[in-house]
């Protein structure tokens, strides 16, 4: 009974943290990659300069050891190293590479530290010098550099390893190689400062992962509506906008439907508010089984909702538009079972397009919500849903 209690606990020590937040692995995974690209991207240009700087008064304090061609050439490998970061740093920038995949984002960042980290270690492993003074200066820089760049990248222990392990380990095996006692020694000296660096970075790198899981937790809280756990409003910003950056690259469309139910009032007047919730949350959960990968639904309040659909062939999409109205209208149609009630409801959309009807997100809303006011204006036409493009930008209610 024992060794089966001791293997309970062991099993639940071994889950991740987030499983007790109530957490998916995915979008916390997603979340800690994010946090960690930014981190590692933010100083980009600041370690260009400063890199750059340092490695050219470390090659002109040493040129007269060395061949200057050898040290043109560790200059050159050197900035085209940070160059090829200081470029994936532009390039993040300008996409939105980091929300859609921060994973393959952060394996880019922590390939460019490792490339700089690679081109401080050409200094000790190829160009050391010969002399015992000269050695020792060497030996200096690097362990500057590796203890700045640990204390830079000490949130991210791979980063901070792909950039201190290739110099360190070329100065370490360099020194204990020496025939040199006190460069032996310099080497038994910076084994031990790694060995406390890596420490020291271990135990930063845990503890940022426990922030990331609190913000992490706190943001899905933010991006689910208690109620129906739909998207909230929060979530639905995030979505709406990430699918308009990728509309405008692949040249789609996007839909944005504003949803509003029919009769939901009568629904709560006669039988609670109690009961109106009971509805909403049966609601969401038909919907939620009609949503495929390119469409997104969100709670906006009360018993309105907007609706996002993406990767649009502008050819088709009023088709395509049709299809998922239809989908979301069949879940409507049938009775709810609440509480022994038989409710019915019924629902009106307006739809508006990116980027034939505006191409910014707040007056995609506008109208789609504008397009909706007026179906419900014209409650006998029959329609599957109110097209946004004979709406104007002003408010029809406040006319």
């Amino acid at each position: 009974m024992r060794l089966s209690s001791l293997l309970d606990r062991a099993k639940h020590f071994r889950q991740p943290a987030w499983r007790g937040a109530g957490l998916s692995a995915q979008p916390v995974a997603q979340a800690v990659a994010r946090d960690l690209c930014e981190l590692l991207m933010r100083g980009v240009p600041i370690d260009f300069v400063a890199g750059t700087a340092a490695a050219a008064a470390t090659a002109w304090v040493i040129r007269a050891q060395l061949p200057a061609r050898g040290l043109a050439v560790w200059l050159c490998l050197f900035v085209a190293a940070h160059a090829v970061r200081l470029a994936t740093w532009a390039a993040m920038r300008r996409v939105s590479a980091l929300r859609e995949h921060p994973r393959a984002a952060l394996q880019l960042a922590r390939l460019g530290v490792l490339g700089v980290g690679m081109a401080w270690a050409i200094l000790p492993a190829l160009l050391l010098p010969p002399g015992g003074l000269d050695a020792l200066f060497v030996a200096m820089v690097v362990c500057a550099v590796s203890g700045a760049g640990m204390a830079e990248y000490s949130v991210d222990s791979p980063a901070a390893l792909l950039f201190v392990l290739p110099m360190l380990g070329a100065l370490i095996g360099h020194l204990l190689d020496s025939h040199y006692p006190r460069l032996r020694d310099a080497g038994i000296l910076a084994a031990l400062y790694l060995l406390y660096l890596l420490f020291t970075t271990m135990r930063m790198h845990a503890q940022f992962q426990r922030i990331t899981l609190h913000r992490a937790q706190a943001a899905a809280q933010l991006a689910r509506d208690p109620l129906t756990g739909l998207g909230s409003r929060l979530d639905l910003d995030g979505r709406l906008s990430d699918a308009l950056a990728r509309a405008r690259r692949q040249g789609t469309e996007v839909a944005v439907g504003y949803i509003d139910l029919d009769r939901f009032k009568l629904v709560n007047d006669a039988h609670g508010h109690a009961t109106g919730d009971a509805l909403l949350r049966e609601l969401a959960a038909r919907w939620r089984d009609e949503l495929r990968a390119s469409e997104v639904l969100a709670r906006l309040g009360g018993d309105e909702f907007a609706l996002v659909i993406e990767d649009l062939d502008p050819d088709l999409a009023s088709h395509s538009i049709d299809a998922v109205v239809e989908r979301l209208r069949g879940a409507v149609a049938h009775p709810f079972d609440v509480a022994g009630h038989a409710l019915r409801v019924g629902m009106t959309v307006g739809v508006s397009r990116f980027p034939h009807d505006a191409t910014e997100a707040r007056a995609l809303l506008h109208l789609a919500d504008a397009a909706m006011y007026r179906g419900k204006k014209s409650p006998d036409a029959q329609r599957s849903w109110w097209p946004a493009g004979e709406c104007v930008l002003a408010d029809p209610r406040a006319a």
